[in-house]
């Protein structure tokens, strides 16, 4: 009798400790991701997401109140893992330190539904207009080391940086998306070579020699 009242006095088992701050947000969005990857944007549903990430539907939509929010939420996320403002003090540098980025995100499932978000959704799509705008807001920051490049005289005046990085991006994410992450560095700097060829002045010196007159 004595050691059955002992053992139902026992202290019941303690909670899981309930995830806060950065942690929370951080478990919720990878689980946002996941579940993207998994039914798409149409069926993702704040139960399911709460139920994986461990945490209280309530605590869900205190955080973010409509599904488009923690989409929006999910996808900032993503974005802020890919360098916007890389300097390694070469344009050709830069631009491989940004896309070996892009091509990480590209290889791993979950952020991979993110791009799939900017080819399948259409125009009216609340969902497809929310990530073409944030990546238009990604891509204006991404700016910044082309307009560095020709203030040291690497990229001619004439050239367009959103031509550039758009035919960058969209040649990566096809070698990774579409041909299964047939690439590897040689191929990315191959790519980059081979974009940056008709939009880069010559060196210097080479400039100057071109000058110069035969004798």
């Amino acid at each position: 009798m004595r050691s059955r009242d002992k053992k139902e006095s026992r202290p019941p088992p303690p909670r899981p400790k309930q995830l806060r701050g950065e942690n929370l947000t951080a478990k919720v969005l990878e689980v946002v991701l996941s579940e993207l990857d998994r039914v798409g944007h149409e069926k993702l549903a704040f139960e399911r997401v709460a139920a994986r990430a461990g945490v209280n539907k309530v605590t869900l939509y205190r955080h973010w109140p409509t599904k488009l929010e923690l989409i929006r939420a999910a996808v900032l996320f993503v974005a802020e893992e890919t360098p916007s403002r890389p300097d390694t003090g070469t344009l050709r540098g830069d631009l491989l330190e940004q896309f070996r980025s892009l091509r990480a995100q590209a290889r791993e499932p979950s952020r991979r539904a993110i791009f799939r978000l900017l080819f399948n959704a259409g125009p009216g799509d609340p969902v497809g207009e929310l990530v073409h705008k944030l990546r238009d807001e990604k891509d204006a920051e991404v700016m910044h080391i082309y307009e560095r490049a020709k203030e040291r005289g690497e990229l001619r005046p004439d050239a367009d940086p959103r031509l550039i990085h758009g035919l960058l991006f969209g040649a990566v994410l096809n070698f990774e998306l579409l041909h299964w992450g047939d690439s590897d560095d040689a191929r990315l700097e191959a790519l980059i070579d081979l974009v940056l060829a008709g939009v880069l002045l010559p060196a210097k010196g080479l400039r100057s020699s071109r000058r110069a007159p035969d004798n």
